[in-house]
């Protein structure tokens, strides 16, 4: 079986922090590719907004099994990222498929209108940018909900064994945007934001505060842009949640109160 995907040395990113490896990587190729697109952030912010699927979050395991029966190797380039911050916009050059050590980046497209959509959540172990395999051109926006780490893959260097290894992933990925197209089409708002917050309750964009209880650190227009809905309408909805005991709220915070009250209400109970 073929090694961990090789990564680029030379990716330049003047907003993102390299983390250093432990221990000294691999001699790369001979040939490599620049990674333009991670050149160009210069810090832009990004504006917020998450998704996924709860019942799916559950069954996605942080690495596939053949990631998992793998030797670990170091890679060779590790790039770090701080909450809000933009990997890469919407047409800039796909020169690299990445993957996530740690943290939550979530994939966004702009309407005519300028209304930021959530495509889907990368959880750890999860790969994206697979523009690179294709156009060579980013199609969509990514953006760190959370402090994130990142890999940066040259898509030429990537083997058989890997390239099922991200086929995998990918797969998996689309289940979990599939289901997450079925919540955004089934029940009303109120039914939308429970979900929402249940699943997000499962991602690293959620602790545990002193009682053991999910807190997430979500404004009320990230939960409104991972549920097709508006910041003012969703308010309305914390606010009625918060009312009936089932959270609370704060700035940038939601904590779950009665994870089963969200749940009945969530299957439209």
């Amino acid at each position: 079986m073929s090694p961990t995907p090789s990564i680029p040395t030379n990716v330049a990113a003047s907003d993102a922090v390299p983390v250093p490896p432990s221990a000294p990587s691999s001699p790369s190729p001979a040939t490599h590719r620049p990674e333009a697109e991670l050149g160009t952030m210069k810090g832009r912010p990004a504006r917020g907004g998450s998704t996924m699927s709860h019942r799916l979050l559950h069954d996605t395991p942080v690495q596939n099994d053949v990631a998992a029966r793998r030797e670990p190797m170091l890679p060779s380039q590790v790039l770090a990222f701080q909450r809000k911050q933009a990997l890469y916009h919407h047409g800039e050059p796909a020169n690299s498929v990445f993957r996530v050590r740690s943290g939550l980046i979530r994939i966004t497209r702009m309407t005519p209108e300028g209304r930021i959509l959530t495509v889907r959540h990368v959880l750890p172990g999860d790969y994206f940018g697979e523009e690179a395999f294709m156009s060579g051109q980013r199609e969509e926006m990514a953006e760190a909900l959370t402090i994130t780490e990142i890999e940066a893959i040259d898509p030429d260097r990537i083997g058989g064994d890997d390239l099922m290894t991200i086929t995998r992933s990918l797969s998996k990925q689309m289940q979990r945007l599939m289901d997450y197209e079925y919540h955004l089409q089934t029940g009303d708002l109120r039914q939308r934001v429970s979900r929402y917050l249940l699943t997000l309750a499962d991602t690293p964009l959620a602790t545990r505060d002193g009682r053991g209880r999910p807190a997430i650190s979500a404004t009320h227009e990230l939960i409104a842009e991972g549920t097709a809905s508006t910041r003012e309408s969703v308010s309305k909805i914390i606010t009625e949640l918060r009312a009936d005991g089932l959270i609370e709220s704060g700035y940038r915070n939601v904590t779950i109160v009665d994870a089963g009250g969200l749940d009945e209400i969530a299957h439209g109970f």
